[in-house]
């Protein structure tokens, strides 16, 4: 549940009280966002006796009441609600004896911030010991002390997800406190860090925040698989070594994805929504930093002419990027979606060829779904991420022209091909006399592939074809 008044929603949740209301302040990202007027998920709440009030509250709105009791320094009670697990409070004890020593254990200063909660669910003067409203102002991260990171390093990568989001700045001082302490990020549960790297990706404009994450050291003490890529010299298609062009296709493709309407024509839409379910975005752009894995193992001097060759350099690097997935411990739907992006990241490239036929992305388009856009947004970064000597600038304008028109093609033709109901089905090769067994599969894919093809549009037609495909 998002929403920019956390007035109503503490309203909903409080109202039953009334004046008896205990010692309660809201903290954390909810002070930040509500200042800013942005919309927020989270609301966390400190009292004295947090989980009394949890346990009321829960008997009150007959909501569940989940226990958070990993850090024993910090122990949490969410409430949430019947009606909506979206709706939910969570209400800790004040750390440290008082509500500023409790601010002061906080990761940055913007989120160090409380608001006492009053009868009626208003709010009292902001608590701001630290200087959070300040550094609102000015767009600043800045840590709340100097053992911050090494409290928790996984707040090195939430500081740079949190300046993407708001659009701020990380102070000097908080990037030398973070680059001390990078390297920690190795000892970490790999899930925290997966999830505020995905938070991260999801951003419209994460590039350059994964650039300033890499500087740091925190990038690769996540994905050492990147570590060859760095200096991993490339042919005259390249003006940049292996990792300046993973970090140059991720950049191509927001840039792609910040004008659709002009990059992907009639599927602006129908694209961007697809990217935005099943965490479809973040995949493809850690696709982009990946996509090219294979090259190192792979890297090659044609004898006599010394033209640098990477033969073989997808599937190889498929299957780091396979391993690189389960050591994150990403779920199977992302682990294989980023697994076959890898794999595939050349074929887009032979689709794009002139004179290859319709019925070829038809059966592409069958055979991947709707992973078939990703690899075409894919193919279409990595083409604009290549500016060595060698790189063609009509090629790249026509690559680009055939990209928006498949993307239109594929909402187009293949979503409504694939949804139709098939002319002929297995009960009609019964029907014809073929016995039980794989020729029937056999058979109904080479009708379904002459349909794809323009060739048949009938079902006699289909039924035909399949005569003669029996023999009969």
């Amino acid at each position: 549940m998002s929403t920019t008044d956390a007035t109503s929603q503490l309203r909903r949740w409080l109202a039953p009280l009334g004046s008896d209301l205990p010692s309660l302040f809201m903290v954390g990202g909810a002070v930040r966002d509500h200042l800013l007027g942005r919309p927020h998920k989270d609301l966390d709440l400190i009292c004295p006796q947090a989980e009394a009030l949890a346990r009321r509250l829960g008997r009150i709105h007959q909501a569940t009441v989940v226990p958070f009791l990993k850090k024993a320094d910090a122990p949490c009670h969410r409430v949430v609600s019947p009606a909506d697990p979206e709706d939910f409070l969570d209400l800790s004890p004040i750390a440290g004896g008082s509500v500023a020593a409790d601010l002061g254990r906080r990761d940055f200063t913007v989120n160090a911030m409380a608001l006492p909660i009053l009868p009626g669910a208003g709010f009292g003067p902001v608590i701001d010991p630290l200087g959070g409203r300040r550094d609102l102002e000015t767009r600043i991260i800045r840590a709340c002390g100097p053992n911050a990171f090494r409290d928790d390093p996984v707040r090195i990568l939430r500081a740079v997800r949190i300046a993407a989001q708001l659009g701020f700045v990380m102070a000097p001082v908080t990037l030398d406190l973070a680059r001390r302490e990078a390297a920690a990020l190795v000892s970490v549960a790999v899930e925290r860090c997966v999830k505020e790297i995905f938070d991260l990706l999801a951003q419209p404009a994460s590039a350059g925040h994964i650039r300033i994450l890499d500087e740091l050291g925190a990038l690769e003490a996540i994905l050492p698989e990147i570590r060859p890529l760095k200096g991993c010299g490339q042919n005259a298609y390249h003006h940049l070594d292996v990792w300046g062009h993973s970090l140059a296709v991720l950049e191509q493709l927001e840039a792609l994805l910040a004008e659709p309407a002009a990059r992907f024509g009639a599927a602006a839409g129908a694209v961007l929504e697809l990217l935005h379910t099943r965490r479809r975005l973040p995949v493809l752009k850690l696709a982009c930093l990946l996509h090219d894995l294979g090259k190192p193992a792979c890297r090659r001097e044609a004898p006599g002419t010394g033209q640098v060759l990477f033969y073989g350099h997808a599937k190889a690097g498929a299957v780091q990027a396979e391993a690189a997935a389960r050591r994150l411990k990403l779920a199977t739907h992302d682990r294989e979606r980023l697994v076959l992006l890898v794999a595939r990241h050349m074929q887009a490239a032979d689709w794009s060829r002139p004179g290859v036929r319709p019925g070829t992305l038809m059966k592409w388009g069958r055979r991947l779904g709707d992973d078939m856009v990703l690899l075409v947004l894919l193919c279409m970064a990595d083409t604009l991420a290549k500016r060595g000597p060698a790189a063609d600038a009509d090629e790249r304008r026509r690559r680009l022209q055939w990209g928006r028109e498949t993307l239109e093609a594929y909402f187009d033709i293949v979503v409504p091909a694939l949804g139709a109901r098939p002319l002929i089905t297995g009960r009609d090769l019964l029907a014809l006399g073929l016995a039980p067994g794989p020729r029937i599969g056999e058979i109904l894919a080479r009708v379904t592939a002459a349909r794809d093809a323009g060739q048949i549009t009938t079902r006699r037609e289909a039924l035909e074809m399949a005569r003669k495909a029996a023999g009969q």
